[in-house]
């Protein structure tokens, strides 16, 4: 359908207003759906593929088929929708933001709602506060992780929805949720050396090491340490800041995973995303001049190299397409955290096109447009959520 453009000045002015009306709608049509949906990788949880998905590259063809199909096969294969906890999060996180903006108690009722939702679905599997995805998930040929079982990312950006709720009510026991979601990520998770540095692995059960996994739990770890004085926290904090920094290359980029010949990806868009936050969120309560240089290094290669004049986001920095409503989301975020006059023009360029290319005027958003195919399923965590997150970033961030 047929959509009106978010309306931007010459500089880096945005219409929050009208921003704050997609939010309203995006977040409408994920309620009246219970926030439950399909998910690009959720190809697993098809009874009709069960039977098949026996060993690690027959469950990665009937995961990635699914996936990439030109066609939305999960009705055909009888793959439910349901609700994902890292999408739930991001949910919350947006509301949070909404209401700390506009003072109206809906949207804090409602994270509240979900925040409950959370607490009662943790991972089973983890003695602590941790999360995993509602389907099983084969990463390559590096681990099978079934559904359920816990993640530092999903675990993450779920205790970070707590720490939003702490922040913006003081409510301890949000706090609490997260300050054990660290000693999960300080206990549970393996730790894997990588050189001088003991790095994490992306689960209990791999060894695995991800760049933006190692930046994303050093982020969560000092936020909640400096909150509660956990000296424990911030060192591992320190720690894991210091292997991220030695893998940032000359360019100032990074690659998905370490060491580098063996990553699948080079430097592409929303995984960098996710490291360059996770340092600014690090900064913010560990003022540290390195870390600060490699912050700055990294935003600027990221700013010129993983997005095209028009605010588009290119999927690696040697490859435009496709482009994907998750790097957007997290670019939009990225940038009005980062809050520069630079940063700030950008992001109101990447938000301009994303809801140019790839919203429907119903109040959902699309996941890709390709070169030849474009993928418009309205995936519930990957597309709506996030963007939801990312536009209760903009009312929170931008005055």
């Amino acid at each position: 359908m047929q959509t009106q453009r978010l309306q931007r000045t010459p500089s880096h002015d945005i219409d929050r207003e009208r921003v704050r009306d997609r939010l309203d709608d995006a977040l409408r049509y994920a309620r009246e759906r219970d926030y439950a949906g399909w998910d690009p990788y959720d190809g697993l949880n098809s009874p009709v593929l069960e039977p098949v998905a026996r060993n690690w590259f027959l469950r990665l063809v009937c995961m990635h088929g699914v996936h990439k199909a030109p066609v939305n096969l999960r009705p055909l294969l009888r793959i439910p929708k349901e609700r994902n906890a890292k999408g739930i999060a991001l949910f919350a996180t947006a509301s949070l933001d909404a209401y700390e903006r506009t003072g109206d108690r809906e949207y804090l009722a409602e994270a509240e709602d979900l925040l409950t939702w959370l607490r009662e679905n943790q991972s089973a599997e983890s003695a602590r506060a941790a999360w995993g995805y509602n389907f099983d998930w084969q990463n390559s040929n590096k681990f099978f992780l079934p559904a359920e079982y816990p993640s530092i990312v999903a675990s993450v950006f779920c205790a970070q929805a707590f720490v939003r709720h702490y922040e913006v009510t003081g409510e301890e026991s949000s706090l609490a949720v997260a300050e054990d979601t660290c000693r999960f990520i300080r206990e549970e998770i393996n730790t894997v050396e990588c050189g001088e540095h003991d790095a994490l692995a992306y689960t209990p059960y791999d060894e695995y090491v991800v760049v933006n996994a190692n930046a994303l739990g050093a982020s969560l770890l000092a936020v909640v340490g400096d909150a509660t004085d956990d000296e424990a926290s911030l060192e591992r904090a320190d720690e894991i800041v210091d292997l991220v920094l030695d893998v940032q290359d000359e360019k100032g980029a990074w690659y998905y995973s370490v060491p580098s010949n063996g990553s699948h990806l080079s430097h592409d868009n929303f995984h960098t995303g996710f490291v360059l936050e996770s340092l600014h969120d690090y900064l913010a309560v560990r003022p540290d001049e390195r870390v600060r240089e490699a912050y700055e290094k990294g935003l600027d290669f990221y700013r010129r190299r993983l997005f095209e004049d028009d605010g588009a986001p290119k999927f690696e920095h040697d490859s435009s397409y496709p482009r994907d409503v998750h790097a957007s989301a997290q670019a939009i975020r990225t940038f009005v955290k980062d809050g520069s006059a630079a940063s700030l023009d950008r992001a109101a360029q990447v938000l301009e096109w994303t809801t140019d290319n790839l919203y429907d005027d119903d109040g959902y958003f699309y996941r890709r447009r390709g070169r030849v195919l474009s993928d418009t399923t309205p995936y519930m965590r990957w597309n709506q959520a996030w963007m939801c997150y990312a536009l209760g970033s903009v009312l929170r961030h931008v005055p």
